[in-house]
């Protein structure tokens, strides 16, 4: 059945081709053949050249986060050293002594092992904020959980900390 059908077109696109005299001919020949090339431009050039231009455009972006990345590995590099060194467990006598230095006075206090409690009745802000700064990059102590509570007076709170020390990474 197939066949039958190929033969029939090749048939009917002979007895077509031969109805034309020569210069009809060479006139859709030629015009076939812009054709062809045409479709084979849209449909496989046109694309490689336009995607091309976008990947070269790309480029320059991808080099910078390369860079990016590989600046963010050397200090993940240098911050892993920095943790694998030891830092002496936090004592009472170690938060007492930073609490002081930025006048704060605790209401109660406990340290045991890696985890630290404190109870201020009434600090400033902006200093209490400090103090835990101080402490995350000293003894390597994280907030663990935080309540703080405003206070009549502008810029005091009362804070409620629970820190705890990070050990050393191995």
């Amino acid at each position: 059945m197939k066949q039958n059908m190929i033969n029939m077109m090749t048939e009917s696109f002979a007895s077509f081709w031969q109805q034309r005299n020569a210069k009809e001919r060479r006139l859709l020949s030629v015009a076939t053949v812009i054709v062809l090339f045409a479709l084979i431009y849209w449909i496989f050039i046109n694309p490689a050249l336009t995607n091309k231009a976008k990947l070269e455009a790309a480029i320059p972006p991808l080099r910078l986060q390369v860079s990016e990345m590989a600046i963010m590995s050397g200090q993940y590099a240098q911050i892993t050293t920095a943790m694998t060194e030891n830092i002496e467990p936090i004592s009472r006598e170690t938060l007492e002594a930073s609490l002081l230095r930025k006048g704060i006075k605790a209401q109660s206090m406990t340290a045991s092992e890696d985890i630290v409690h404190v109870q201020i009745s009434s600090v400033a802000y902006s200093v209490i904020m400090e103090w835990i700064l101080e402490m995350q990059k000293a003894a390597r102590l994280t907030v663990e959980e935080a309540k703080l509570t405003a206070l009549p007076e502008k810029g005091q709170v009362g804070v409620v900390l629970t820190m705890k020390q990070q050990k050393a990474v191995s």
